[in-house]
Parts: structure tokens; sequence; C-alpha cells
């Protein structure tokens, strides 16, 4: 073969490139950005429009609806999902791959823009944004101490969060709690009455008497003036002092009204218990740093920690800054132990190798060529974008043992031929050209396998990208390696003479000179007579039937839960309770979840689940667990944790494993979606009721919440007319009065604060109250009741459509030992029951993700085994004997069902990629031998001569090559390491089940099948020209 020759004959020159791969590709390496998993760049745009008051009926009749209607019919739209909340609608746009997001938002601003005027003027302009819908914090920061909220927000907000948001890769700062100071200019009912006070009209007199303005330029005398209005106010005195018009004349605002320097209505806020130092922390803000799309985690995550002191020297001394979460520990410890994987699987590989060959130059020749064939694929890694994640480094894991075979079978045969009599140089050439055929057709199987995976369509392609093309790279390297590298140094280290084997040595060529004399005499006696072979075969069928039927019953589920060492505490109270009721009921959970010893520290976020999810009623905290090696997962920390707060009275409390993959949303989540909303609260309530009862299901949940008490006006368009009042008039007077209108700002001290016109809360605070707002009129002011029929109603918390239909959304988690996949069937049976076709299911989140990735496995496994094929018939020049070798296929299934029985696994998204994936990696033993029957055959054997000598020749070989694959991936099958070796093991146990049973079940099984084929074709043959002969004889 060219390759090898040229190597064999110009080391120096191969040494070179071999040197030149190995620097590019640490230079490669170290460019290479650290990840948790592949980035993901999704098409989502958010449509958010603040609509202030006004309820979620109203949103979603005057703002969504209308939205929806015009965007959807942008190309390439994939869904639709919005949310009507009190005073806001936010829409959520997922288009297709394929589309731009630049040229999506482009779209949606188009269609948007369109419809604006259409929209309540009093609406704000919706804002359009894209989203990184899988951004998530990388590291969060707390600033507490002992100085006014106000004081600690605008620290927060301002000197923490610009200074972070300098750092190169930051893309968003998230602040969350503390309070915003603002001025509240408060009136009572008494004097708006006495006065005839409009608060509309002053709120427009203080924006109006509150602005500097230019007034231009004139030249005097050739000297140019400017000239500028500075009327600004600059303090409360200034407004206490402001004129304003009322029915007894003018009068100072300070007069009519209370001007206050306070907060803005506290409605959510953040506290921080360290439970080891037993630190509690009531007056806090909470910072969640983001990273851009194009951000490194581990790199943002570690400049915020080497800025830390600068903060903190910027701050006053009672004000403390603390990290209270770091995702990169995490992404670290689980790149370092997939790497220390590597190493162990390499290491673990060359001490086979060195049993089997018995000779160290021999093993590191091959031990020499792994590391080559790894380190060049960073060099394309980093040309392709694909950054250091679990995901590509599991593709190195894998490759590991796969990376050995071409190696291994390459120096086998070298050694062979060098028994042979030959020189180390004749033997490193002729060795390898007798293999080439066979370990390119093995290498390009293994390609043919990971291109469809590599490019495989939706979400779950993008995680599996990185993993197949990975793959692929080093397996091309590994043949260039094979075919330069290997046969260059056998030609070079390889003693000319044999030398004298040492005892150790000898023992074990007379181990495997037995094991091969055993393993022919068994395949003799198999292939001795076509019964025999049928035999076989048939008990090969039969076990193959029973595993598939017990596949069946294997559970599915779409990843691997992930510890990633915290938990979280989801908390809901009665709709009408208060913050501080709220913060009261955390207060006796957080007292109960600080007694676990496993529990580090608790963030509470009170007044908000999440952006969808808020309320006075809402609650939630993020545990971060002690080191993993000193407790137990954190599924049943979970459950233990669930079931201490489980009798807290008027609390609904879920607690949940935080898993590293993942939709990020509850394990089981779906939609009911119709067009009544009456009927489907009525299902959702049956839906949860039959849910309760399905074992290992809690903490089940629903997005249709009732809201808080609703009081409704209907306005007597009679009495409004005849005061010649408006409704937009009656709708400001209300606004004014119950949350204020802020038209203007004050500044001071480089500061901005709104100012607000209102009326003081306690002239608010009952139904009573509200009927009596004033309204102002020409013929003077009269109570919000003379215009109005004031109706107290039910609220709702929040309404969702899901492509334009109305839509509740049920959620659910899982307890310890609970499979998703058993949980999906379970529901769906009930849905089946209950719904019967009068509402429609739609399954979201992980469920939605499992069943896609499902399907597009199924899709990759069958293109994989077209691919093969067509390869083998290729290279073999035969179209039958290729579906001999693939039939390997499912002999290898044999193993990995017997090994999931046995160990309890279920199947998941890495494991059904590494079934794809043993389309490759098992059809080589067949390769290997028939590749080699075909060579004896072709110089006049028949079938069952060639089958007994090519298989025990090819015995070494294949036990090696599967051996040091199985104990390549043997450190991902034992979960070697703390940080994700849930997602490294189920590749491991599908690659070492089915290697181990395609192995064994290929050196008898395919021998058996080529033989019962072949042997009668033969016969055939004989019979042919036996009865040609005797035609022949009498002339």
């Amino acid at each position: 073969m060219f390759l090898s020759d040229l190597s064999i004959k110009r080391p120096v020159l191969i040494s070179m490139v071999m040197v030149a791969l190995l620097l590019f590709g640490i230079l490669g390496f170290m460019n290479l950005p650290l990840n948790l998993m592949p980035d993901a760049e999704i098409p989502y745009i958010t449509i958010q429009t603040v609509y202030a008051g006004a309820a979620p009926e109203q949103i979603e009749n005057l703002i969504t609806k209308k939205i929806e209607d015009e965007v959807s019919s942008i190309s390439l739209l994939k869904s639709i999902q919005s949310y009507s909340l009190n005073s806001v609608s936010i829409i959520i746009l997922e288009f297709e791959l394929e589309k731009s997001t630049d040229v999506a938002l482009q779209d949606v601003k188009e269609k948007v823009d369109a419809i604006t005027n259409k929209l309540p003027d009093s609406a704000d302009d919706p804002i359009m944004s894209k989203i990184d819908i899988a951004a998530s914090p990388v590291i969060e920061l707390l600033i507490s101490g002992d100085i006014e909220p106000t004081e600690l927000f605008y620290l927060a907000n301002t000197t923490v969060k610009d200074r972070i948001s300098q750092i190169q890769g930051v893309g968003n700062v998230d602040v969350l709690g503390g309070f915003e100071r603002e001025i509240r200019v408060e009136f009572d009912n008494k004097t708006v009455y006495e006065n005839s006070l409009n608060l509309t009209q002053i709120a427009g007199i203080l924006a109006y008497a509150n602005m500097d303005m230019p007034g231009g330029n004139f030249q005097n005398q050739g000297q140019d003036y400017s000239v500028n209005m500075k009327g600004e106010i600059s303090s409360t005195d200034e407004l206490e002092t402001m004129m304003i018009p009322t029915a007894s004349g003018m009068r100072m605002l300070g007069q009519v009204a209370n001007i206050n320097p306070s907060s803005e209505d506290i409605r959510q806020r953040v506290t921080y218990f360290n439970t080891q130092e037993g630190l509690r922390q009531e007056n806090a803000v909470l910072l969640s740093i983001i990273k851009s799309p194009e951000g490194n985690p581990v790199n943002v995550a570690q400049d915020v920690k080497t800025i830390l002191g600068e903060l903190q020297d910027l701050l006053p001394e009672s004000v403390n800054l603390n990290i209270t979460m770091d995702d990169s520990v995490y992404i670290q410890d689980t790149v370092n132990d997939t790497l220390n994987n590597i190493l162990l699987g390499i290491l673990f590989t060359a001490g086979i190798l060195l049993f089997f060959l018995h000779d160290f130059r021999s093993t590191l020749i091959v031990a020499i060529s792994m590391p080559l064939s790894i380190i060049p694929t960073f060099i394309v890694m980093d040309q392709m974008g694909i950054s250091l994640n679990l995901m590509s480094l599991m593709g190195l894991s894998t490759s590991v043992g796969v990376l050995v075979m071409n190696s291994v079978v390459v120096l086998e045969n070298i050694f062979r031929h060098k028994d042979m009599g030959h020189s180390r140089k004749k033997a490193a050439s002729s060795g390898t050209a007798e293999v080439t055929v066979a370990v390119i057709a093995s290498t390009l199987t293994n390609v043919c396998v990971f291109l469809p995976l590599g490019t495989m369509g939706g979400i779950i392609g993008i995680f599996i990208g990185d993993f197949a093309i990975t793959v692929v790279i080093a397996t091309l390297f590994s043949l260039l390696i094979s075919f330069t590298l290997t046969p260059m140094l056998a030609s070079l280290l390889l003693p000319e003479t044999e030398k004298k084997k040492n005892k150790i040595s000898q023992k074990i060529e007379d181990f495997f000179t037995t094991l091969e004399k055993g393993y022919a005499f068994l395949l003799e006696k198999i292939l001795h007579n076509r019964l025999r072979s049928t035999l076989l075969i048939l008990a090969t069928l039969l076990l193959f039937v029973a595993s598939m039927a017990a596949f069946t019953i294997i559970p599915f589920e779409f990843t691997p839960a992930m510890d990633s060492g915290s938990v979280t505490v989801e908390v809901e109270l009665s709709e009408d309770a208060s913050l501080e009721q709220t913060g009261a009921t955390l207060k006796k959970i957080e007292d109960r979840i600080s007694r676990f010893s496993e529990v580090k520290q608790i963030v509470t976020n009170l007044g908000s689940l999440s952006t969808m999810d808020s309320g006075t009623n809402l609650a939630k905290q993020d545990l971060q667990l002690i080191s993993k090696d000193l407790r137990q997962n954190n599924i049943i920390i979970a459950g233990k944790i669930g079931a201490e707060l489980s009798d807290i009275p008027g609390a609904v409390i879920r607690t949940n494993a935080a898993s590293g993959m993942g939709s990020g949303s509850a394990p089981v989540a779906f939609y009911l979606q119709g067009n009544d909303l009456d009927e489907l609260r009525n299902y959702t309530t049956l839906i949860k009721e039959k849910m309760a009862l399905i074992p290992g299901v809690t903490g089940i949940n629903s997005s249709l919440k009732s809201g808080k008490p609703e009081i409704t006006l209907l306005p007597n368009r009679q009495n409004l007319s005849e005061m010649g009042v408006t409704i937009q008039d009656l709708a400001m007077s209300m606004r004014s009065a119950i949350d204020g209108i802020v038209m203007t700002q004050m500044k001071a001290d480089s500061r901005e604060y709104n100012i607000r016109v209102t009326l003081a809360d306690t002239e608010v605070s009952s139904y009573e109250s509200i009927r009596n707002i004033p309204v102002s009129t020409r013929n003077g002011t009269y109570p919000l009741s003379y215009f109005t029929e004031i109706q107290v109603e039910e609220g709702v918390n929040k309404l969702l459509r899901i492509d334009k239909q109305s839509s509740v959304e049920i959620t659910a988690n899982l307890l310890p030992g609970a499979v998703l996949g058993t949980i999906t069937g379970s529901i769906d049976e009930i849905a089946d029951e209950v719904l019967q076709n009068k509402v429609k299911i739609k399954w979201g989140g992980d469920a939605d993700m499992m069943n896609e990735t499902i399907s597009r496995m199924g899709f990759a496994f069958i293109i994989a085994i077209v691919l093969t094929y067509m390869l083998l018939a290729g290279v073999l020049e035969k179209v039958g004997q290729p579906l001999l070798i693939l039939s390997t296929v499912p002999l290898s299934l044999i193993g990995v069902v017997a090994l999931f029985l046995l160990g309890g696994f279920s199947m998941n998204m890495i494991s059904m990629m590494a079934v794809v994936m043993l389309v490759g990696m098992v059809v080589n033993n067949a390769i290997l031998i028939l590749e080699y029957t075909n060579q004896l055959r072709a110089a006049g054997k028949d079938v069952r001569t060639a089958l007994l000598e090519a298989c025990p020749t090819k015995l070494q070989p294949i036990l090696m090559a599967n051996i040091a694959t199985i104990l390549g991936m043997l450190p991902m099958a034992l979960g070697i390491g703390s940080s994700g070796a849930e997602m490294r093991q189920p590749m491991g146990l599908v690659s070492i089940g089915g290697l181990v049973a395609a192995t064994f079940l290929t050196l008898f099984v395919i021998p058996a099948i080529e033989n019962a084929l072949e042997f009668g074709k033969e016969e055939k043959k004989l019979k042919k020209a036996m009865k040609k002969s005797k035609k022949v004889e009498p002339q």
C-alpha cells in the first residue's frame, strides 16, 4: 500500500508530520472552550407588552390574540406559546432551526410594528428580543448588608452589575430582590374632594414643570450665547413648594399631599441562609450571571471570581459579596472526570495489549497510536466550533477502544508475516497491505454509523452532533495512523530476529495456542455438517426473539438524571397570602430543611417561581448540597426533604432534584388544549386526581390557578355622558388612585427616582374605599360608584395559549426509581379514558423530547444499516455477504438486553445512541473473518476448510481488539468520576454488553451461517459438474 510503503521508506518525513499534528492538536485543545453541553442556537423570539393594571383576560383579548394573529403567518414558524399575566403579555415564538435568529427577529418586528396602533393607547410598545432558551446562570452572587434595602438594590443594580457586565462572555446579569427607591406624592380622599383635585392632571403638571430644555443660540457683539432652561426638580423641597390649581385657588403641593421618599411596592425579595455557619441574611439581592452564546462559562466564572476583591472595595464595609452558586465547578469537574476516563481507558487498553502481545515494544507502538489519533482531533474540532463538552469528550472516550482496533489488526498481521520468516520491513509492508481492505471497511462502517447521528435534525441533533462528529474525526485519524505510524514504528522497533521468550511470554503464548486449538475443535464440530450449523443458527434466533420480547419491558426515559448538587423547593400558598405570610411559612420550611446535614445553603426567592409564575403567595428555594462524596444522590435527598415538609399546613410544596440535562422544566409536562376554559378547568381537575394515583408521581401542578379576587368595574354610560366623562378618564382616575401614575422623574445625586402620584394606601384598602375613589368632572368630584357598577369576581393568575389555542400545562416530578417512559404511558391511558377526544393532549418537556429522540434514533439506525450495507457490498464486491455481516447487529442486542435487565438500567438518549453506534463496532469481527475467508476461497479452498483456517487465525486479533475496546470503555461503564458519570455510564454499558455478545456469537454463528449458505451452493456446483462429466464420458 502506498501510505505504508512511504512511511516505511521515509520515517523522518512521517515523524515530522506526526509531530506537526501533535503540535497543532495541542494548540487546538488550548483554544477550545469548556461547556457542560454543546451550545445550541435555537431561534426563539419573545414579544413582551406591558399594560399596567390590566387583568389576564384583558391582556389576552386586547394584546395577545392580536399579536398572535399577525405573527402566525411568518415563514418557518414552528410554534407560538403565549402567557397573558397581570399587566403583561409574553409571547414566545419558536422557529425551525434553519431560520436565522436575526432574520426571525426582523420578520417579527415588521409584523408587530404593523399592528401597534391597534393595541390599547395606554399599553407600552411591544419589546421584541432574541432569547437563549437554554441559558442558565453560570454563577450567582449574593450582595447583603446592614444598609437600607433601596441603597443595597442601587449598589447591586449599578456598581456590581455594571462592572460584571463588562466581562468578556457575559450576556446578561439578572437582579433579583431588593427595592427600588421612588418619590410618592400621596393624597387622601378628603383633600381630593374638598379641593376638586384631578390626580392625572397633577401628574401631568409635575411632568411639564420638571424639564430642562435648550432655547437655542444668539450672537451679541461677536459673542455667541446659548440659552437653556434649567427647570428640573432636584429635591423634595422643590416638589413641596410647587403650585397646583385647586378649587380654592393655587396652593403648594406640600399643603395638599404628603411627599415621601420611599420604595416601590414590595412584591418580591430574596433571603439567604448558610446552614453550616448559621448565618441568615434577610436584606439581600441576588445577581444571576448568564453567559453570552459565544461565552466560555468556565472563563466567565473565573473572571467574576477574579474581580470580587475589586468589587468588595467599591462597596461599604457593612456590605458583603458572596458566591452562592458556581456552575463552572461542576462543568470543570465533569470535563476533568471525562478526560480521566479517557486516560484510564488508554492505560487499560495498553495493559491488555501488553498481555496479548507480551512484548513491550509492540505495546508501545499501539499505545503511541492512540493519543496520536485523539490529539489531532482537536485541530478539526477547533475549526468546526465544537467545544470541549460532555458529549464531545464522551465521543473521545468512546473512541479510545475503537481507535485501537485498526492499529491492533495491522500490527497483529505484521507479527504473523514476521513469524512467516519475513524481515521486519517486508513484514510491515506486506502485513499492512493484506489487511488494507478489512481495516478500511471496518473504519468506514464506523463513519457510516456516526454520520447519520452527526447530521440528525431537531434539537436532539444539536446535542448528539458533537459526539458523532468527534468520533468520525478521531476514527479517520486512526485510519491514517494505522497506515503510517504503525507500520513505520513496526519496521523500526520490532526485532529482526525472534528473541527467546521468557517464561511468562511462553505461558501466554501457550495459552493462546491452546485457546485457538480449543476454538478450532469446537468450530470443526459445528461446521461438520449443515444440520449442526442450522441448529446453532436456530438456537441463536430463539435467543434473539426472547431478548426482543424482554426488550419491551426495559423502561425508557429521555436522559439519565445527573446529580448537579442542588435541590429546588417550590412553595404555593393560598391566593390571598401576603408576602409577609409567605415569608413566615418559608421560615418554617427553612428551619426544617436546615436539619439536613447534606444541605449547605438555602437561597429563597419570595414572590416568584419563575418568569411566568409570580405572586406574593409563591416562593422558591434553591438548596446547595455538600460534596457528592459525602452524601446520597440528590434525588434521594429531595424525596426525604419532601417527606419532611409534607405536613406543613396551608402550603403546596414540591421538591425536585436539579439535573444538568433535560428541558429544564419538570420531568413530566404536557398540555390540555381546547376552546372552552371552563371545560379545560374541569378536565384538569380530573386528570390531576387520576395522576395522583400513579405510583412514582409527586408534585403535580397546573398552570391554571385561581388568581386573587378581582374587582370589576362596569361603566354606567348614561351618567358618564351627562358629566362629560370618558371611559379613559374613568380608567385613569382608577389607576392613579390605586397603582399611581408616573409621568416624570426627579434627578438627585446622579440618581433618578420615579415620582408617583397616587392616593395613600389607607385610602384604597377595601371594597368600600374602591367605591369612593374620587373622579374629577366639570361639575365637581364624584365617587367612582356613581359612574360604575362594581362587582367582585374570581380572577385567574395566568392564561396560557399554545399555537393560538387555550391550553393548560400540567407538570409533575418523579420519585426515586420512577421512570419517565412508564409514567407517560400511564398518563396516556388516563387521558384516553377521561378526555374521550373532547380535549387534546400535547406532550412537552422531557417527554416530548424523548418521543422525538426515539423517532429520530430509529431513523438514524435504519440509515446506518443501509449505508453500512452499501459500503460492505462495494468493498467485498458481493451482494449477499454484507447481509451476513450485518446479522451481527441483532446478535449484539442480546447482550445489551441481558445487561440492562440484570442491572436494572433504563433506556435513554445516550443508550439509544450507543445501540446505533454498535452497528459500526460489532460488524468488524465478521469483516475480519469473512474477508480472510474470501481470500482463502479465492486461493481454491472450499468454504468449510477456509472457515476452519480463517477463524482460528483471526481469533487473537478479534479477541485483542474487542477486549481492548471493552477495557477502553470500562471507566465509563463503571461510572468512574463524581460529575457527569450518569451520562457516560449508559454508553459504556451498551457498548460492552453488545461487544461481549457479538464477539462470542460472531465467532460461532457467523461461520455457521456462512457454512450453511455456501456449502449448499458448493454442493449444487459439484453436482452440476458431476452431471456434466458423466455426459462427457461416453465420448
